[in-house]
């Protein structure tokens, strides 16, 4: 029987992908569809038990809210096989070379389904990037203004049967890429390059490095034309660039993205260093963000930052972390709209979106007082005590020394004398080698484990008390914390849980006074969305409706009654937050989607 419109069955195509820069096509791996068998039977109750009314939008509907789609960590693995081994990292069916104690019982190979397979380290099939395209594409595509897409698109290098290439990390942006092109066709997509987009994943070397020029450059084809023309110079220098997504209505000005590359921050990348030589690719982004942000002014329009690691004493080096949260936070309380206090510019952040971490929270980003009398100090480095700037800061603004070079020759400059004069030969980079292949150590009888199938695989325990202690530290910081910001990130598309994503509501036109939201700034962030894919029971089905592939599984304000998502009212709900038992326990919940 034919499929009826916004329909997938098991002879739906998959999307085709090329690349162009090798010199070859590449195509998308064909899946084979089979009858899909159960999960795990504590997945099956905590699936079929776990949902949340779906409450009323009348709050949402006003003309002067816009909405924007933020999707990360779609982790494309064209290798991907129904019925393999979650042991294979869903790569081969049985019998394959596996242990003597091995037990398929606890393994639950027979369970890995069409559209991937929750809480295992497996990536995402083709069928379930093509269920995400054409789902968003039929429900959404009309009713967004932009999409943040934040990394991580390349599949995981955990098979040693299969180790993952740099051709193989291309291809996987080409897929995705083409998935969302495909969705999107008249609205702005933003990309982001995360720390599974490089090979070695982690390691990106300094700009000018060939392999950092390698990636930038097949990076930039695989999205084109998703990165401005005049973005270009930029992007194939450091891994970031800027994009304007909306204008607002009834006013100048509008929204600017900044795509940001995290990786230049990242511990985990022994590339680089921190944020405090001269010649720091870590401290340029963070004169490109100033230097964005100060042209942003002058153009009356707000910033929305994104990347892919998000920004804290973790994940980031300490003099990166603190200079981030020097650059884009805010005084809290933030100055009135009408105040003559100059002191303090107001921080025209309304947004920082990050991935990688595959959970559904958020979190503060602030830099400590501590810090700014103990490090900053020695660096303003100036015979007018009143300039409270740091020396790059200055160079920034001044548009001299090295970032006032940089600014003149790579930031601002023309695009097409950029490409004429600075870039080296196309076909000289052709000619560069791949990188290696990672060698893995094996046995002569079986692959080393890659997933102890008897172990749910989560993040660690104590990652939302981690959180929590944040909260607290930040509520009860003694002096008070002198710059604060919000970050949010989102769940992710592979079913490191389940498939996921957010759709965010903003305020796009100024309400009349006395209406709802008349006294927050236009671009503020009002809510957002969760919406999640049950796999667990579209795996079983062998036509399925694109349109409800995903479904809404809470709406933030509803389950935590918060009026916006501006700062105060973030501080007044961690303030609830720690004094209720209850509430701890729902925000555990919802951090891993229901799983746990």
């Amino acid at each position: 029987m034919a499929a009826r419109k916004g329909q997938l069955t098991e002879t739906t195509p998959l999307l085709p992908t090329h690349s162009k820069h090798r010199g070859k096509r590449v195509f998308a791996a064909v899946a084979a569809v089979l009858a899909a068998g159960s999960l795990f039977s504590y997945l099956l109750l905590a699936y079929c038990n776990y949902s949340i009314a779906d409450t009323s939008s009348k709050r949402l509907s006003s003309a002067a809210v816009g909405r924007y789609l933020h999707i990360t960590d779609l982790h494309v693995d064209p290798n991907y096989m129904e019925g393999a081994t979650t042991y294979s990292q869903c790569h081969r069916r049985p019998p394959h070379v596996l242990p003597p104690d091995y037990d398929s019982a606890k393994d639950g190979h027979a369970h890995t389904g069409r559209f991937g397979i929750p809480l295992a380290k497996c990536d995402s099939p083709i069928a379930l990037i093509n269920a995400t395209s054409e789902h968003l594409k039929h429900e959404w595509a009309h009713k967004l203004d932009f999409v943040i897409w934040t990394g991580d698109s390349g599949r995981h290098d955990g098979d040693p049967e299969q180790p993952r290439t740099f051709d193989q990390i291309i291809q996987g942006n080409d897929i995705a890429s083409a998935a969302l092109r495909s969705a999107f066709k008249k609205i702005p997509v933003v990309p982001n390059i995360g720390n599974n987009d490089v090979s070695p994943h982690n390691e990106l070397a300094a700009p000018g490095h060939k392999r950092a020029c390698k990636t930038f450059r097949a990076l930039e084809r695989s999205w084109r034309p998703l990165i401005p023309k005049d973005q270009v110079p930029t992007f194939h220098y450091g891994g970031y660039f800027a994009k304007d997504v909306v204008d607002y209505d009834g006013r100048k000005g509008g929204i600017t993205a900044l795509s940001l590359n995290t990786i230049y921050w990242y511990r985990a990348n022994a590339k680089v260093g921190g944020c405090r030589a001269k010649d720091s690719p870590g401290l340029a982004q963070l004169a490109w963000i100033r230097y964005q942000m100060r042209r942003a002014r002058m153009r009356n329009r707000d910033i929305i930052l994104l990347g892919h690691v998000l920004p804290n004493r973790d994940n980031y080096r300490p003099s990166c972390y603190h200079g981030y949260a020097r650059t884009v936070t805010q005084t809290v309380p933030p100055p009135a709209l009408n105040s003559s206090d100059s002191s303090e510019e107001l921080v025209n952040v309304h947004a920082q979106l990050f991935g990688h971490s595959n959970v559904d929270v958020w979190a503060f980003v602030g830099q400590e007082a501590k810090w700014i009398n103990s490090h900053d100090a020695l660096l303003i480095a100036t015979e007018n005590v009143t300039d409270k700037r740091l020396w790059w800061e200055r160079e920034v603004d001044e548009e001299s020394g090295r970032f006032g070079k940089l600014i003149r020759d790579v930031w601002s400059t023309d695009v097409t004398m950029h490409a004429a004069i600075n870039q080296p030969d196309e076909r000289a980079w052709e000619d560069m080698e791949d990188d290696p292949q990672v060698h893995f150590t094996e046995s002569a009888d079986h692959i080393v484990p890659v997933v102890n199938a008897t172990v749910k695989q989560s993040l660690p325990s104590d990652f939302v008390e981690s959180l929590l202690k944040e909260f607290e530290r930040v509520l009860v910081q003694n002096p008070p914390n002198p710059r604060l910001g919000v970050t949010t990130i989102s769940p992710s598309i592979i079913p490191k849980y389940v498939p996921s994503f957010r759709i965010f509501h903003y305020l796009r036109s100024q309400p009349a006074q006395g209406e709802r939201w008349w006294h927050l700034p236009v671009g503020t962030l009002l809510d957002y969305d969760v919406y999640w894919a049950n796999i667990h029971k579209l795996n079983t089905k062998a036509q399925i409706d694109v349109r409800s592939f995903f479904t809404r599984l809470y709406r933030f304000s509803d389950e935590y009654k918060i009026d916006d998502l501006s700062i105060n009212s973030y501080l007044k709900w961690a303030e609830r937050l720690l004094s209720s038992k209850a509430l701890r326990k729902r925000f555990r919940s919802l951090t891993y989607l229901g799983t746990q």
